[in-house]
């Protein structure tokens, strides 16, 4: 088993076992789940060797293998899969084939697994939240709550991301910026040069449905509890 494929091992045993019906916990899972694979990704930039071989692993559209295939893909997933593959360098988007819509994601192998496990994880989450704040509201409040549950854990995890970042990039010798600014751009070059991708249409949802939804994530406290962030391994 590869190195990443151990990370992932142990970030699915991580959320497998929040269990629990309290939310707080399973959103304190969630978050520590993003630090392990953001730690382990930004880590390896900082060793040169690993930097290169990185940079050696192509950038492909995994449209044959995509997170979600639906004849209504809902808004929310989409929203949802655009934050997970931006906290971890990949890009996400919709596609037709024929009758039905996927949702694919465009990344290196390794950072496109990491977001399917957290989307597989979140995903009846995020379903879970809804059913308990919206018991009898119709399929249009239910799909405004999920957009706006979704934004607000998409901010945290953000979060979650950059304080890894900026952790290490205190501890290290050497700037994160350039390998960080690398990717970014060997990521965009490939969509420029690859797709061609249509512009998005706005989304109107249910304004309290919304605010609800972002209500009830704030209450989430999406960041790992005091003394759950990893130490940083040993060289």
């Amino acid at each position: 088993m590869t190195y990443d494929a151990t990370l992932l091992d142990r970030v699915r045993k991580l959320l497998a076992l929040a269990t629990s019906p309290n939310v707080h916990e399973a959103a304190a899972a969630a978050a520590l789940a993003q630090t392990l694979i953001a730690r382990h990704r930004l880590e390896r930039w900082l060793d040169a060797a690993e930097a290169v071989a990185a940079d050696a692993e192509p950038i492909t559209d995994a449209r044959d293998t995509p997170l979600e295939v639906s004849k209504r893909l809902r808004t929310w997933k989409t929203v949802l899969a655009t934050a997970l593959a931006e906290a971890n360098g990949c890009f996400a988007y919709t596609l037709d084939r024929g009758k039905d819509r996927a949702l694919v994601l465009v990344g290196r192998e390794r950072d496109r697994a990491a977001v399917a496990t957290l989307w597989t994880w979140l995903v009846p989450r995020v379903e879970w939240l809804s059913a308990t704040h919206g018991a009898g509201q119709d399929r249009q409040w239910h799909e405004a709550f999920r957009i706006g549950c979704v934004e607000t854990l998409a901010a945290r995890l953000a979060d979650v991301a950059g304080a890894v970042r900026a952790e290490l990039d205190a501890n290290a010798l050497v700037r994160l910026d350039p390998a960080v600014q690398a990717q970014r751009a060997a990521l965009a070059a490939f969509i420029q040069d690859r797709l061609r991708l249509g512009t998005g249409r706005g989304v109107r949802v249910d304004a309290w449905a919304w605010a609800q939804g972002r209500q009830a994530a704030e209450s989430l406290a999406v960041a790992p509890a005091p003394g759950q962030a990893l130490r940083r391994r040993s060289r």
